[in-house]
């Protein structure tokens, strides 16, 4: 229900007119719908491979921030600076996808095995070994080996110190321990480097952002005498995030009274959880209260402009990891046409008196209630508060969606 009565907002606040805007952040595209795009001519769209490939949500929302926290910006031009991230090359590691960090690591014990298994056929080949191969009066580097390919092996044996086998080196032979060392080294620092490279990508705290939930709408209601833009924030596990704090910022473009224009521009957007300022304790989901006032860059926004405004909210929450000591920061955005206005989240804590605790009942975790007609921005409330036309809103009655 909640889903149909988001759909309804979203069709209320949406027009089919084209986007005249020059923002470059919010620049429209042609406006065909999903079914209008793949229904029709199939073959156009699907031929290639047969079937037709699910669209991403995300890749239709025009934001900067996935709702799941993924930033939706590319650089261009780092020609120039790409040497940079070489003498960066360990983060550089760390911030890779994980099928091109495995293809590296692939690739850097590949590159080890065939270097060291170059080392030890040109020492047995100097040596003569593989011309007296059966010749029992020769003295081999490199015994049961007669092939590069045995080589590679032995080289494989000896860095991983699996065990030779039938083939084994001679100490009498004079490179034989010198190679042995530096191979063996050289073998251990790059399994220390490439386990903590794995275990690194693994325990990366931006991992545990993904048990973080967040409304996938805000809402916009009056509460104590205020207009005020609330979300929802809840944490999954039981182990929670220590001195969590809030922060919130509106993008949207901005000219500058001497006509300095930013197509991208940060206006600072403050959160609090009840009365606790910033500070957010997640033993339970929180709703987290935006006030409207005239320090907010939405004091002159009301319902009829969520459909020609163009702007985006991101939240951040950032806290640090209870179990291993790391920050970490999870993020949402929300476009215009995902704030529900006249709208409040539902309650979904409730005491069980059959367990003796308090219960909360995820399923309802979106669900929104119907509560104010409100037509008008915070400015304009403020107005008819000074010249006393403002009638106050009646309170949220029980119409649950």
């Amino acid at each position: 229900m909640a889903d149909k009565i988001a759909l309804s907002n979203y069709k209320a606040h949406t027009t089919d007119k084209e986007d005249n805007s020059d923002s470059l952040l919010f620049l429209s595209h042609e406006k065909l719908s999903y079914e209008r795009r793949y229904s029709g001519d199939w073959k156009q769209h699907c031929w290639p491979l047969n079937a037709c490939q699910t669209i991403d949500p995300e890749e239709k929302r025009k934001a900067l921030v996935k709702k799941n926290g993924g930033y939706r910006v590319f650089l261009t031009g780092l020609s120039e600076y790409r040497k940079k991230y070489i003498t960066d090359l360990y983060f550089t590691l760390v911030d890779l996808d994980w099928k091109y960090a495995l293809t590296i690591i692939f690739l850097i014990y590949l590159v080890s095995f065939l270097l060291f298994a170059a080392f030890w056929w040109m020492m047995a080949y100097y040596n003569g070994d593989f011309d007296n191969v059966g010749n029992d009066k020769h003295e081999f580097c490199l015994e049961g080996v007669s092939s590069f390919p045995g080589v590679i092996l032995f080289s494989l044996e000896t860095q991983t110190t699996i065990g030779y086998g039938v083939a084994y080196p001679n100490a009498m032979c004079g490179p034989t321990i010198p190679l042995m060392y530096l191979q063996v080294v050289l073998g251990f620092l790059i399994e220390t480097l490439m386990l903590g490279l794995i275990v690194v990508k693994i325990a990366r705290p931006k991992y545990r952002a993904n048990t973080i939930l967040f409304s996938r709408y805000a809402t916009i209601n009056q509460e104590n005498g205020q207009l005020v833009l609330q979300i929802r924030v809840g944490d999954l596990r039981k182990s929670h995030l220590v001195d969590a704090t809030i922060t919130g910022m509106v993008i949207r473009k901005y000219t500058s009274p001497e006509g300095a224009y930013y197509p991208l521009y940060q206006f600072r957007c403050d959160f609090s959880a009840n009365e606790m300022g910033d500070q957010v304790f997640l033993l339970w989901p929180i709703i987290l209260t935006h006030v409207i006032d005239k320090s907010s860059p939405l004091y002159n926004f009301k319902p009829a402009d969520l459909s020609t405004e163009k702007f985006e909210l991101i939240v951040y929450l950032t806290g640090t990891v209870e179990s291993t000591g790391e920050t970490c920061q999870a993020r949402s955005s929300y476009l215009p046409k995902e704030i529900m206005w006249g709208y409040r989240f539902e309650r979904i804590e409730e005491y069980n008196r059959g367990r003796r605790r308090w219960q909360i009942d995820f399923t309802g975790f979106e669900d929104v209630l119907h509560c104010q007609n409100i037509s008008h921005s915070a400015r304009e409330l403020d107005e008819m508060k000074k010249v006393g036309k403002f009638k106050e809103n009646e309170i949220c009655s029980g119409n649950t969606s």
